[in-house]
């Protein structure tokens, strides 16, 4: 077999995987419905309980400034609405009702001679942010692996404080279209938080949030 031919036969290999990884790659059917709105509903939790200190930093002098328990964790639920560009991007906006956390003080506590002998305060936790989402498509599935990055504005209200903080924020997941236009969708988020070192820090503090959640969203 001449070299003329080798290269022959091997352009030939080449174009034929170049055009099954194609023909793999692109959907069954092109992208007719961009709009859509869904809800959200799953678990979720805030981090209060990062400003606990440990059994081995536990003192005197900690436990008059920082809270010494919290409980905290559960349902969350929300709405989010997108366009998708083509089927491997698109822009998101979603907002996310984490539930409350109950944060508890020691008796001799900052906090309690400040509030009239109060141990304890609940705290609402809330988000609305906008993402870019990029989609790969698993091969001969309708599945898509996707992950998302853009900016929360992080909401903190309780007697402490109410206010908004800019943020960070990050999802990852998966999705399937059930239909044209049905979507399912199950995914993880995470929000950054904020915090400073002070003799009360709970005056300042934004916690971070996690949350797991699954997602139906209709396209039109």
């Amino acid at each position: 077999m001449t070299y003329s031919n080798n290269v022959l036969i091997l352009s030939l290999v080449l174009s034929t995987l170049s055009i099954s990884s194609q023909a793999q790659s692109i959907p069954d059917k092109p992208l007719r419905f961009a709009f859509y709105i869904g809800a959200i509903g799953g678990y979720g939790s805030t981090t209060w309980d990062g400003l606990v200190p440990t059994d081995k930093n536990q003192n005197s002098a900690i436990t008059i400034s920082t809270p010494i328990d919290v409980k905290e964790g559960g349902g969350v639920w929300g709405g989010y609405a997108g366009y998708e560009v083509t089927p491997y991007f698109a822009f998101e906006a979603m907002y996310m009702r984490y539930p409350y956390a109950q944060v508890f003080f020691d008796p001799f506590s900052i906090f309690s001679f400040e509030h009239d002998n109060q141990i304890e305060f609940n705290t609402f936790t809330e988000t609305l942010s906008v993402m870019g989402k990029i989609s790969l498509i698993v091969p001969n599935t309708k599945v898509r692996v996707f992950s998302g990055v853009g900016l929360a504005g992080l909401h903190r209200d309780d007697d402490l404080l109410n206010a908004w903080r800019l943020s960070p924020t990050f999802e990852a997941g998966f999705n399937y279209h059930l239909t044209d236009h049905i979507m399912a969708e199950l995914a993880g988020v995470y929000v950054a938080g904020y915090g400073e070192s002070m003799l009360n820090p709970t005056v300042c503090y934004f916690p971070f949030l996690y949350s797991l959640s699954a997602r139906l969203a209709y396209f039109f």
